[in-house]
């Protein structure tokens, strides 16, 4: 793109935020909700400019709000799955002792927006019921627009989301607060904290009353993963003592013990069929123990050299030393790495990333989705905060 193209771009953008901003003040002044439900000088902040944007750039309609609903046993998969599990229990006994005549519906949702438990004020469950504020309904960006679930997981932290914000005319007249659950020790965003209630009945407390709730839940999430690993150690880390060097991890690729090297924090989760690479280690094998794996080199450990092959169906073959791995990629995962080679140490951020792939900033949600599908493929091949290959690593090109 052009300078002059961007430039007209970029202003056709600032226009567009700028009517979807009136549009939302426009709403708000003229609703029925008293004065004190919008604070003085009101006016809708960015990242809910950027939603609607989005939310218009998709097709989405504000007449329409029919979030998807996953079916019970992918409900009960993603219980199973999610970190939340180990904290749902105790959080939602705290929430459960004061639902009732709290005028609010309180929702834990997965990192995809899913609904996987939730508790209401026996008023507003049927009305909750109508509008999907359920278990088992999606309410990410691309299934429910603007809400407090959305614009956590497009940027992880206490977001709130006035009546007139929400995209869908059926959430004009409600309200919602909803904060990120981290995993402190992997730094992954495992789902989102979030409560709703009507707009005549504001609690401004609602923001605080989320994130209080989203990290009881992240420090439940914690102590599990502390107790897990130190079971690990206890059953399985005199295995360590067999290799030079080799991490001693849990099924999800948490590092629980290390010997003959320095430690990350987590790899991609093992198994016994598939060679992996780990910076510190190269190209690495994993064999199972009691409770979680060794994961050890499958030979000599040297300079990474990554041979991507654009011929046909894109790939990478990963040499380190005599040992070599094959993994074959989207071609949108090869466009991105070849965009990081580029960037060099420097990486590049999401915003960047962006603009890149999609030609403008809007689509950050979408790049950071496309990054964890990537990474969950290579490995610690890819670095984040901003986004780089690995040091270790070189990059060559076979060409289409």
């Amino acid at each position: 793109m052009d300078r002059a193209a961007a430039v007209r771009q970029a202003a056709e953008t600032t226009a567009d935020l700028a009517d979807i901003r009136l549009a939302i003040i426009d709403q708000a002044v003229g609703s029925t909700h008293t004065p004190h439900h919008y604070p003085e000088g009101y006016t809708p902040p960015t990242p809910v400019l950027e939603s609607w944007a989005r939310a218009r750039e998709r097709g989405q309609r504000r007449d329409t709000h029919q979030p998807t609903v996953v079916s019970d046993d992918e409900l009960d998969r993603r219980r199973e799955r999610s970190a939340l599990r180990n904290a749902s229990p105790a959080a939602r006994a705290v929430v459960d002792a004061s639902a009732e005549e709290s005028d609010l519906v309180y929702g834990m949702f997965d990192a995809d927006g899913v609904m996987l438990w939730g508790q209401s004020d026996s008023r507003l469950r049927d009305q909750a019921q109508a509008l999907h504020i359920s278990e088992g309904a999606r309410w990410d960006e691309e299934s429910a627009a603007t809400t407090a679930v959305g614009q956590v997981l497009a940027d992880p932290r206490p977001q709130r989301v006035y009546p007139a914000e929400h995209y869908a005319y059926a959430l004009g007249d409600w309200y919602c607060a909803g904060a990120p659950v981290s995993d402190r020790i992997s730094g992954d965003l495992v789902g989102v904290i979030a409560f709703a209630g009507r707009a005549s009945a504001v609690q401004p407390a609602t923001l605080m009353l989320a994130a209080s709730v989203a990290e009881f839940c992240a420090r439940d999430i914690a102590d599990e993963h502390q107790r897990t690993l130190s079971a690990l150690r206890e059953t399985s880390g005199k295995e360590l003592s067999a290799f030079k060097a080799a991490l001693l991890v849990d099924d999800d690729g948490l590092v629980a013990d290390s010997r003959g090297v320095i430690a990350p924090t987590r790899i991609a989760p093992p198994s016994e069929r598939e060679l992996q690479f780990v910076a510190g280690l190269g190209v690495c094998v994993a064999e199972r123990v009691p409770g979680g794996w060794i994961v050890r080199p499958a030979g000599p450990s040297g300079p990474i050299l990554i041979e991507l092959d654009l011929r046909g169906e894109p790939s990478i073959h990963v040499i380190d030393g005599a040992d070599q791995l094959t993994i074959v990629l989207t071609r949108r995962h090869a466009q991105i790495l070849l965009l990081l080679s580029d960037a060099g140490r420097a990486g590049l951020t999401s915003a960047q990333l962006s603009r890149f792939l999609f030609g403008d900033t809007t689509h950050e949600v979408s790049v950071r989705a496309e990054m964890s599908r990537l990474r969950r493929v290579v490995g610690t091949l890819v670095s984040s905060r901003p986004y780089r290959l690995a040091a270790e690593v070189t990059l060559t090109v076979v060409p289409d």
